[in-house]
């Protein structure tokens, strides 16, 4: 079998007399399966203020950050912004591109775990499958 990653290296006659070559697009967070749905309401007190806010949650359990934009101490107040120092609890959660799971330490490329990449890919092999969502023949 051809490793797939090193197959843009290959001559095109090697890999026609080669056994098997899997060369599919694979969506990174089917690689995984999610935790259930998590969807909902978290209601936020504003203690500055007194004031009430309702904020929606995601089937994946994560609240958009712009929606805490309304959480504000009064007119000049442009809203409550996030500060993740090291993206610590920063979620891309749908992506067709790399699933990523820090508490598991799992990160995929389209599929492919990163150790795999980082050790049989050249730059441009992986930078081809990240634009492409395949492998170059």
């Amino acid at each position: 079998m051809v490793n797939v990653l090193s197959a843009a290296a290959i001559d095109r006659r090697e890999l026609e007399a080669a056994p098997l070559i899997e060369a599919s697009c694979t969506l990174a967070q089917n690689s995984v399966s999610p935790p259930g749905n998590l969807k909902g309401t978290l209601t936020v007190v504003d203690e500055r203020t007194g004031r009430t806010y309702q904020v929606a949650v995601s089937e994946e359990g994560t609240v958009k950050a712009t929606d805490l934009k309304k959480i504000t101490s009064g007119k000049n107040d442009k809203g409550i912004k996030l500060y993740d120092p090291g993206y610590l609890n920063t979620a891309p959660v749908r992506s067709s591109i790399c699933y990523i799971d820090g508490d598991a330490g799992i990160l995929r490329y389209r599929g492919y775990p990163i150790e795999e990449l980082a050790e049989s890919s050249s730059f441009v092999e992986v930078a081809y499958l990240l634009s492409e969502c395949s492998v170059a023949l």
